[in-house]
């Protein structure tokens, strides 16, 4: 009987053959006939998803976009709620485990996998295509080898509030769990709890789609934040029917308007304020509102600043820009320096220091989707929780109603008040060309950004990581400007990434990384993905061949200590050997150059530009000096050769 239920599940006889083969071995025709059901009932169960991509739905679907139910394994599965979810890319380090999510992919080309050699810099292109593109999409990892690998970029995304959602299978199996077998650890979706919205394990095969459908969920519910996902590895490769439901069914994506009796306390303290002031954050680029926090500056004649984001909220050329605040509270700001009514519009005022960035005193308005953080450290006269383009909607229309004349003619002098402070600010900044330093070699960082922000493409968009060097010159302007995707997180090592990731997104335009030596070290590799996949970008690296921030903060913390007075610091330079750029960028297939000076970085840059618009990516290692207390030409290295000590030369 064995082989003939063997020939029958190979689709070798019919349904008639097989049951006449059962009477023929003495069963009657009833038992037969429920042998049949039994059997047809584990071939069903067993059945691969066929192609096309779609699958073989078990019930049809009522309509397109509907709830459909399908059968095959936990990795066909898996892809299927992937495509469901809108999701296009899936970025990944090679796993066995997740062989049959590999299989699945043949027949469903519409979900493109990008293979990472690394999974650190994969999550930053992940995470670099999100905010780009404010598309979903997924990193995958192998096990909690490659999950920890990568929780430096989810903590860079759980800090920069981005939408990264990120699966691991587990290498226990289901069946054989904790018992400490290869590359296990106990719960492991809890090792990056703290730094996710939402990490969850599947607990059944069939609940693979669901999981997925719930970290999406959470991920793209404001305020945004990564989803961490796992399950057992041998569920990928179970057989299951499951539900497969379309994200637009479930979108988290929700738009909130502000309390209109907020909204009306609040324009009330703008329109009556001797001096407002508007913070600006990074909500306002994700919801596209830009247009609008410029419309409730000018009706108000109200200066803009921000502090440290990912991007600029706000055109850096507009008479209204103060700059940003140089340091961790609004003390620090030039101009003004004393607003009695402040409005945070989408920042997310991360605190380093023990006073809060808004002092006591001025009347705090916070509009933000992010109630988490609303009121924990400042006394807020009117909390404000929305989408920031609705609540600017509405402040814009309560205070319009509210403008009288004499109100207008003071919102215009103050115009002209901030315009005048704009313009000696700007021609300030313009000194720098007058550095006694400016033409040197080794060049200093401020005259390479400089060079970079005149070559630049007005749209150009510009990935910093850049270090402790400043960024300038750029005037970046979300409408329609030039981009910044600033490195917020401060894990370092995510600008090359972050970089493939944003030209992945955003191919018809110019792409630029800054990137430290320091921070290049850290993650190279997505290097590999630019040629593989012809990401056009142009890197440009600030090698001072040191870590120039650390040496800086260090001398701060002990300005008159043993190291300053010998000059051995331990901890900053990377010089002896030096690292060779420009080979390590050739050794994953890109092409670059070493830059010395003014002239040849000029040069330079054109030939990057020529390699980009043919499509190839180009690296320029920049030369650049090491300025800062406590600094030799020659810098002091521990005097540590182990070659030296051998009592044997092998």
């Amino acid at each position: 009987m064995r082989e003939l239920v063997a020939k029958y599940l190979s689709k070798g006889i019919s349904r008639r053959g097989f049951v006449r083969g059962l009477t023929k071995a003495g069963l009657t025709v009833t038992a037969a006939q429920s042998v049949l059901s039994s059997v047809s009932s584990v071939a069903l169960a067993q059945a691969p998803a066929a192609a096309p991509a779609a699958g073989v739905p078990a019930t049809p679907a009522a309509a397109a976009g509907a709830v459909k139910s399908f059968q095959g394994t936990g990795g066909a599965c898996f892809a299927e709620q992937l495509i469901a979810s809108g999701v296009k890319y899936v970025f990944g380090n090679s796993a066995s485990e997740d062989a049959q999510f590999y299989e699945a992919l043949v027949d469903r080309p519409q979900l493109k996998y990008l293979r990472t050699p690394h999974e650190w810099p994969g999550a930053a292109m992940a995470a670099g295509y999100i905010k780009a593109s404010q598309e979903p999409a997924i990193v995958m990892q192998a096990g909690a080898v490659g999950m920890v690998n990568a929780i430096g970029q989810i903590f860079n995304a759980y800090k920069e509030q981005t939408p990264l959602v990120v699966y691991s299978y587990r290498t226990d199996q289901s069946r054989r769990a904790g018992r400490d077998g290869f590359e296990e650890i106990p719960n492991q979706e809890q090792v990056v709890q703290p730094i996710t919205k939402y990490s969850w394990m599947a607990h059944r095969a069939d609940m693979i789609p669901e999981t997925v459908r719930r970290a999406f969920k959470a991920a793209w519910t404001p305020p945004y934040g990564p989803a961490y996902i796992d399950w057992h590895s041998d569920y990928t490769e179970e057989r299951v029917r499951a539900d497969i439901v379309p994200q637009d069914q479930l979108d988290p994506r929700m738009r909130v308007r502000p309390n209109p009796d907020d909204v009306g306390r609040a324009a009330k303290l703008l329109v009556e304020a001797r001096m407002p002031l508007m913070i600006v954050g990074d909500e306002i680029y994700k919801a596209k509102a830009a247009a609008k926090a410029i419309r409730l500056a000018e009706l108000l004649g109200m200066p803009v600043t921000q502090f440290r984001q990912i991007s600029a909220n706000f055109p850096e050329e507009h008479p209204l820009w103060v700059g940003n605040t140089p340091s961790g509270t609004l003390a620090s700001l030039s101009y003004p320096k004393s607003p009695d009514v402040v409005l945070n519009v989408g920042n997310k005022l991360q605190h380093n220091g023990p006073n809060p960035i808004v002092p006591r005193g001025p009347k705090f308005i916070d509009l933000r989707i992010d109630f988490n953080s609303i009121g924990n450290v400042m006394p807020t006269e009117v909390p404000m929780v929305a989408d920031v383009g609705y609540g600017l909607d509405d402040l814009i229309a309560a205070i319009e109603g509210m403008m009288t004349p004499a109100l207008r003619l003071k919102a215009a002098e103050r115009t002209d008040e901030v315009r005048k402070f704009t313009i000696q600010a700007r021609m300030l900044r313009g000194q720098i060309v007058n550095s006694p330093d400016w033409d040197s070699a080794p060049m200093i960082a401020d005259r390479v950004t400089f060079e970079v922000a005149k070559f630049a493409d007005p749209d150009a968009i510009i990935v910093q990581e850049a270090g402790a060097h400043s960024i300038h010159s750029f005037n970046f302007n979300p409408v329609g400007g030039r981009e910044l995707f600033f490195y917020y997180g401060g894990h370092l090592g995510s600008g090359v990434g972050t970089a493939a990731g944003v030209k992945l997104a955003r191919p018809n335009q110019q792409v630029i990384a800054l990137i430290g030596d320091g921070s290049f070290i850290f993650g190279p590799t997505a290097l590999w993905n630019m040629a593989r996949l012809e990401l056009p970008v142009i890197t440009v690296i600030y090698n001072n061949h040191a870590y120039g921030g650390p040496h800086s903060r260090v001398i701060a913390n002990v300005p008159s200590g043993r190291m300053v007075q010998t000059g051995h610091f331990v901890h900053d330079y990377l010089g002896n050997p030096d690292m060779d750029m420009v080979s390590i960028a050739k050794g994953f297939g890109v092409e670059g150059e070493i830059v010395r000076n003014p002239r040849e970085l000029a040069e330079a840059l054109t030939r990057a530009r020529a390699r980009t618009v043919e499509g190839k990516p180009y690296l320029l290692d920049v030369q650049v000096a090491r300025k800062g207390v406590g600094w030799a030409e020659k810098p002091w290295v521990p005097p540590l050769q182990i070659a030296a000590l051998r009592n044997k030369k092998v």
